[in-house]
């Protein structure tokens, strides 16, 4: 049987913002404001040797090459992100330095022949947000919407689509939860306060883009990952759907049912915030968004645990493929296909309540990123290179079943910030190694491979 997808179907590369421009040079340039994340990096104590966004890949000063690289591969579909940090001045006025910037690229883009899928928030959250609360406190919300409403207005007419949100998951609860990413915070009331913001304010943001702009595209992404019992016992079957609610249907059922799980809102008790029924109706967007993005990375196979506030942990399993961040690779025969899995519950529990066309808007391997040998032109990453032909099997066989996805966007073009990971080489997703010292691009093995996926729209052969 051959891979091919669809001629209709849409492949593409991914990158956010923040991860990429180069903070410190874009805050010189534009008069823009710190983001959480580099206050983060310098204060926490929790990013890898305190490195943060501040010179990203330079994508502010080198995305000319940046774009002819992506040309040159074959790149058609571009999905990035806008920051509120630069659209935004701390006074809530729109900063015109920014958006010239964002222009001149974009249009660069689309001249190109490069469609941009722009992403709304992808965690660049401005300091000063973030001392008030941040998502915690329901005023976000209207600044957001300012910033959401400023991107359409000054940017529109060079976007292609729109994704209102980057993983809500992230930013609530490894922000706020579990104390990974900024603010690093450890508090599960607080939690799903950001959380229900959050899910708040997709509903805004999208009545009031759609009220601008009826023929507006406007999806959001959300990352997931299926949950195996590790034994067919009754608490460990229990204990997956607790990490099932907490990673997905926490967000996905408020938005496509109207309501959140009942088994978590007795699991989280008093933690819940107060709402009225009128904030679950303005969170049901499923059915009003034109794409749901979907990003996968792995899965997670638990055990129920009654001393854990989730009640469940994680079982390791020895001797399975990990990636180089120690995430399993949810691939046979060590794992079930766990891509396939995900996206076939996603379908299944939320056909009939409105699901739109689906997206995966992230799918990537952290490997150690190293300095080409001497004298090569390539980096080598079979490892990397194994990972997405395991995927793209997987998505292709979602297609054939009949799952409506309709688009695919790797994670990422280049070696780039990896959030509280920083620069560490063990984190670099990028199919493109990026020299930390000169900033020389290099193509890696990875980048070959996902040209010929462009070009021919299929998997090549083994």
């Amino acid at each position: 049987m051959g891979f091919e997808f669809p001629t209709s179907f849409r492949f593409g590369v991914a990158d956010a913002d923040l991860q990429v421009i180069g903070e410190f040079k874009a805050r010189a340039q534009e008069a823009s404001t710190e983001t959480m994340w580099q206050h983060f990096a310098d204060h926490s104590g929790k990013c890898f040797q305190n490195q943060g966004p501040a010179q990203g890949v330079e994508r502010y000063s080198l995305w000319r090459q940046d774009l002819e690289l992506m040309a040159s591969m074959g790149v058609k579909h571009y999905r990035t992100s806008v920051s509120m940090s630069r659209m935004l001045h701390e006074d809530g006025s729109i900063n015109k330095k920014a958006v010239a910037w964002y222009r001149e690229y974009y249009s660069a883009l689309k001249n190109s022949g490069i469609k941009v899928y722009a992403t709304l928030y992808h965690w660049e959250l401005p300091q000063h947000l973030s001392e008030q609360g941040g998502w915690k406190n329901r005023r976000t919300i209207d600044v957001f919407l300012k910033h959401a409403l400023a991107v359409q207005q000054e940017l529109g007419d060079l976007i292609e689509e729109y994704f209102i949100l980057n993983e809500p998951w992230c930013s609530a609860m490894l922000g706020h939860h579990l104390g990974i990413h900024a603010p690093g915070e450890r508090d599960l009331t607080g939690a799903l306060a950001a959380a229900h913001h959050l899910l708040l304010a997709q509903g805004v943001v999208l009545a009031e883009m759609s009220a601008k702009d009826p023929q507006a595209k406007i999806g959001t992404v959300l990352n997931t990952q299926p949950s195996y019992a590790a034994t067919a016992s009754k608490a460990d079957i229990r204990a997956a759907q607790y990490a099932d609610g907490y990673f997905n249907s926490w967000f996905l059922d408020p938005m496509f049912l109207g309501e959140y799980p009942a088994p978590m809102l007795e699991l989280y008790g008093t933690a819940v915030p107060s709402f009225g029924r009128g904030d679950l109706e303005v969170m049901r967007v499923g059915p009003r968004l034109h794409a749901l993005g979907i990003n996968y990375y792995s899965g997670d196979t638990v055990a129920f645990d009654a001393s854990e506030e989730r009640k469940y942990r994680t079982v390791p399993a020895p001797d399975c493929l990990r990636n180089d961040l120690n995430w399993p690779i949810y691939l046979p025969p060590h794992f079930p296909e766990g891509l396939y899995d995900m996206l076939s519950q996603i379908y299944f529990s939320y056909r009939a309540h409105g699901l739109p066309k689906i997206y995966i808007t992230e799918n990537g391997m952290a490997e150690k990123s190293s300095a080409p040998e001497a004298g090569a032109s390539v980096v080598n990453d079979d490892r990397r290179v194994a990972y997405f032909r395991g995927h793209l099997e997987q998505l292709h066989k979602a297609v054939r079943r009949g799952i409506p996805v309709e688009a695919y966007f790797l994670w990422t073009l280049m070696d780039n910030y990896e959030w509280a990971e920083g620069y560490r080489p063990e984190s670099c997703f990028g199919i493109v190694h990026v020299d930390r010292a000169t900033l020389k691009r290099t193509r890696k093995k990875s980048s070959h491979f996902y040209e010929r996926v462009l070009r021919e729209g299929a998997i090549p052969p083994g």
